[in-house]
């Protein structure tokens, strides 16, 4: 049994990956599906680590590394999964856990925003929202030890977010929306709904759940109805809703005036100055691949939401981009993952979207993505669709010229911000 008060007190990071310095760090080696990390250990003590977790025997490791301290455990993931646990519960400050299908991250970032202007506010690293993600979170967390942290639960299959609810013990639960995403394995928003639904289990005491009051789904619950769910337990429920803000932000958008409206909303129920809040999230710029905009010297717009994309957010970014001032309004998209067997379908339904919208120029890239073409019906637009990476590069770098605006968005997989790369690189910024 590992001696948990003891390694919190030992080291200053937690290390998966051998290659990274693991000085001051204790390393783990998780089972992958093609890797062992065991087979890593000697890699990462020659990088600096000093303390280890191991499911394997460690006897020989020992007798070769003796100033190295070996921690015997059944299953790596669940002994830092516990260790998540109890570094949770060392931090006294206020638990914000926020979840949904999109936007999680921006949302995340916004909160954080409004919250700091007031507060010390720690936050989610990247995008390390996952079932090892948000252990590691959870000890840098309590190391930082700050009034409020604000941390990103995301889930894809059924029976994760539970293990990450056990963990976190939120003290506020916000949802972004229920959406498309991840379709293939909750096959339906309603089964998404209750998936994400376990972020309110936890410890004894009252948890607070904000809701987005547009959602179709969540804009139907009732304290009685989430009662009804069983997640609780011996938690008390308080249901908060909230609505879009109609400030004049840095970034555009239906969903970041939403965003807007959940940061003040948690502003003023931790006590921060509305206006103080309000300047803040005036003030937020966005992140790169989730919304950024980028102005190159000769006057080309790019729209950056190329890190991800469901059918919700896509048609959320078409639109931002069909109100945006430029000579051409020119959409680059890519194949949504993860939709299940109504994938062609929903893809089609953006190029229907696309009917309506003031858009002049559109690429795709990949097989799922030529049925957006399908989509547009009689509707015709120059353009063209491409499976290869580097032929759509080619032909977007040709194609683009000073006063357009450029929406790019797709899949992680797809790449796509190595043609923003690419872009940015030939025109300057």
């Amino acid at each position: 049994m590992v001696d948990f008060e003891e390694l919190f007190s030992a080291v200053e990071h937690i290390v998966i990956n051998s290659k990274e310095d693991c000085t001051s760090a204790v390393f783990v080696p998780l089972k992958g599906e093609k890797v062992d990390a065991h087979r890593f250990i000697p890699m990462a003590i020659e990088h600096g680590a000093k303390h280890v977790l191991t499911a394997e025997n460690s006897a020989e490791l020992q007798k070769k590394y003796p100033d190295v301290q070996f921690y015997s455990v059944e299953d790596t993931l669940e002994a830092l999964q516990a260790f998540g646990a109890f570094c949770r519960r060392k931090y006294k400050g206020t638990l914000i856990g926020v979840t949904g299908s999109v936007g999680k991250t921006t949302t995340r970032e916004m909160i954080a925003a409004a919250l700091s202007s007031e507060k010390k506010v720690f936050q989610t690293k990247g995008n390390a929202n996952s079932q090892v993600g948000v252990p590691i979170t959870l000890f840098d967390m309590a190391k930082a030890k700050q009034e409020i942290s604000v941390i990103e639960m995301g889930v894809s299959i059924p029976g994760e977010m539970e293990r990450l609810a056990r963990m976190c013990s939120v003290d506020m639960a916000v949802f972004t929306n229920i959406g498309d995403a991840h379709l293939e394995n909750m096959q339906t928003k309603e089964n998404t709904c209750f998936e994400k639904m376990h972020i309110l289990m936890g410890d004894p005491g009252r948890v607070e759940l904000y809701l987005p009051k547009k959602d179709p789904i969540l804009s139907q619950l009732t304290e009685e109805r989430i009662q009804d769910m069983g997640f609780l337990g011996k938690r008390a429920l308080s249901l908060f809703f909230y609505e879009k803000e109609e400030l004049p932000l840095s970034v555009p958008g239906e969903h970041m005036k939403e965003n807007a409206g959940i940061a003040l909303l948690l502003s003023k129920r931790l006590g921060i100055s509305e206006k103080v809040a309000e300047k803040a999230v005036c003030a937020f710029s966005g992140l790169p691949g989730r919304g950024e905009k980028i102005l190159t010297k000769d006057g080309i717009l790019i729209l950056d939401d190329s890190y991800n994309a469901s059918p919700d957010s896509m048609k959320a970014a078409l639109k931002v981009l069909s109100e945006e001032k430029g000579t051409r309004r020119v959409a680059v998209l890519g194949d949504m993952n993860e939709l299940g067997k109504e994938e062609l379908l929903r893809h089609r339904e953006i190029g229907e979207v696309m009917r309506g919208l003031s858009i002049d120029c559109l690429f795709t890239l990949g097989e799922k993505s030529k049925e957006i073409w399908k989509g547009l019906g009689e509707k015709t637009m120059p353009g063209f669709t491409f499976l290869s990476l580097e032929e759509l590069q080619r032909a977007v770098e040709k194609e683009i010229r000073s006063g357009d605006v450029v929406l790019f968005k797709a899949s992680h997989s797809l790449s796509l911000s190595k043609v923003i790369d690419k872009l940015v690189e030939k025109h300057k910024v």
